[in-house]
């Protein structure tokens, strides 16, 4: 939470049209973020990085790209994009605050430009795909998000901005418990799909959820496991109602993952399929998960939030 005692200097932006509310990472942004790098151990340190015009027209051709209905309901919510380096994650996002009120002003998503480079989309979700695994000969995960045309880093930017937009939508929504407040003993209609929580309040998967190594896997910390325990994973996840393993790290991850494959996947009828190699030799391909009958539940509630129906999807995607 990033409070502020300038909240007009924030709320100034939602006068810009969404493509333009880009801005270099403010100075109390970075040190914020410094500071939860700091208290959860996390080495990098947090700085400003200018916006070139490649890296301008990437994220603009991002935005563009998405269908308008995410652009509407994003576009009341996002005060802007920030971009920066050393942030320790490829996308935060978090929310802004009236520093005397306490009033929600709007959220903003930052980007490091260190972890996402110069990669085009298959190559940047190949890497964060193998993130919690120990690399060098073994098993590896190949992911493809783009057909050739596509593959560019502003199909990779699009890809992480569309998981950002995902907690963007879920800070003032109903239907997850707000992530920086203790959570509430009631039902929450996407929580409650594949998430309870124990006595302490702390998130558990539901028994028909839940998987062998879901709870060990580390995309951003040091606890990488050895190549072997890819597999078993994977299997695991083809058998839960989880989009991606990273989706099934927590329900905030899991509502922003369904949230971007979904976009993608389904009404932009983008790829998004993952091949399992074993020393670069194909071994498998995982089933998507929006075409297998475990989808059913988080299918419904996504074309509840997004506005159409099951038989729009395809056309929507064609055209």
């Amino acid at each position: 939470m990033i409070s502020t005692p300038t909240p007009l200097a924030w709320t100034e932006l939602f006068q810009l049209p969404l493509h333009q509310r880009l801005l270099p990472l403010p100075p109390v942004v970075r040190d914020f973020v410094h500071q939860v790098n700091l208290a959860t151990g996390v080495d990098a340190v947090p700085e400003a990085a200018g916006i070139d015009p490649d890296l301008q027209a990437d994220l603009e051709a991002a935005l563009a790209g998405m269908p308008a209905a995410v652009r509407a309901l994003v576009a009341p919510r996002l005060l802007g994009i920030c971009v920066g380096r050393g942030l320790g994650s490829c996308g935060i996002t978090d929310i802004v605050v009236d520093a005397d009120d306490g009033r929600l002003l709007g959220c903003i998503v930052l980007l490091d430009l260190d972890l996402m480079g110069e990669r085009g989309a298959n190559a940047w979700a190949t890497w964060k795909d193998n993130l919690p695994f120990h690399g060098g000969p073994g098993f590896t995960v190949d992911t493809a998000l783009a057909d050739a045309h596509d593959d560019t880093r502003a199909g990779a930017l699009q890809f992480l901005l569309l998981h950002e937009f995902g907690h963007v939508l879920s800070a003032d929504g109903d239907f997850l418990p707000r992530w920086w407040e203790p959570v509430p003993q009631r039902a929450f209609p996407f929580l409650d799909l594949s998430w309870t929580t124990d006595e302490a309040g702390r998130f558990v998967a539901r028994a028909g959820s839940d998987f062998d190594l879901r709870g060990v896997v580390d995309f951003y910390g040091v606890n990488k496991l050895e190549s072997d325990a890819l597999v078993s994973a994977y299997a695991g996840l083809e058998l839960s109602d989880f989009p991606s393993l990273y989706g099934a790290t927590n329900p905030y991850d899991d509502f922003a993952e369904c949230f971007a494959t979904y976009v993608h996947a389904e009404m932009m009828g983008r790829p998004y399929v993952l091949r399992i190699d074993h020393d670069g030799r194909p071994q498998a391909w995982l089933e998507s998960f929006w075409n297998s009958p475990r989808s059913a539940p988080k299918r419904a509630f996504m074309q509840a939030l997004l506005g159409h129906a099951a038989n729009d999807t395809r056309e929507l995607a064609a055209a």
